[in-house]
């Protein structure tokens, strides 16, 4: 079996994008919830309605990765699409044992060589991306594991969707984290997952809420002065 890139080289190669540091651009309200009741989400993935990739193209951009000639294999894959173009699902190669996912749009792949389990779902048509991963690198720096929510991009591994989670939210999932598998998301960001919490089933639902924010130390500083200048006048107009 060929592999394709150790999770060890591709993390201290810096091939991974990481979520920007900062005020997350989304948050997410979690609560359990039972198909067919109470959870309105459904899978966004649309059937092909263009040309995508071809056999042939995964034996080009495989064998470029790989460093070697895999003009003799045979591929089978999925494929979903978004509005946008995006083609998305799961490539096997049969004959070398290669799995994981891909991302392909227009006429190139965009990702991925990343090791099995690799996951993506999902995509919307704000090109978010929902699935799994166990190597750590399109979930870097998001509140759940495996559970990511990625954006376009490679080619190790789509790159983290900076996004965050209520505190009751983080609560509830608690030590049930690793059971979250993502399975669904619509046009509004919203997210269906299985876990093995008591419904066996969350709904990720976007909500306006952002944490207090503390000013950066140099607009603190520049700050000094003026508190300073208040407190003087305060002294002197006192009587």
């Amino acid at each position: 079996m060929k592999r394709i890139l150790a999770t060890a080289a591709l993390v201290a190669a810096g091939l991974v994008s990481l979520p920007a540091h900062g005020v997350p651009s989304l948050f997410y309200h979690v609560r359990a919830c039972t198909p067919g009741i109470d959870c309105d989400v459904a899978p966004h993935a649309t059937a092909p309605g263009s040309p995508g990739p071809t056999n042939a193209d995964f034996q080009q951009f495989y064998g470029t990765k790989l460093g070697v000639d895999l003009s003799g294999d045979t591929f089978a894959w999925s494929a979903s699409t978004n509005a946008n173009g995006y083609w998305f699902g799961s490539v096997n190669d049969t004959t070398d044992g290669i799995r994981t996912s891909y991302l392909w749009h227009t006429d190139r792949f965009v990702c991925c060589t990343i090791d099995e389990p690799y996951l993506i779902v999902d995509g919307n048509d704000s090109n978010l991306f929902i699935g799994t991963d166990m190597n750590g690198a399109s979930n870097a720096g998001q509140p759940l594991y495996p559970a990511f929510i990625a954006s376009p991009g490679g080619p190790t591994a789509l790159p983290p969707f900076d996004y965050g989670l209520t505190l009751d939210s983080l609560k509830l999932v608690g030590n049930n984290m690793w059971s979250v598998r993502p399975v669904a998301i619509d046009d509004g960001e919203r997210i269906l997952a299985s876990w093995n919490g008591p419904t066996g089933w969350l709904e990720f639902d976007p909500v306006d809420f952002r944490p207090p924010l503390l000013p950066e130390p140099a607009t603190a500083l520049l700050a000094v002065p003026f508190v300073l200048i208040l407190l003087r006048f305060r002294r002197r107009t006192t009587p």
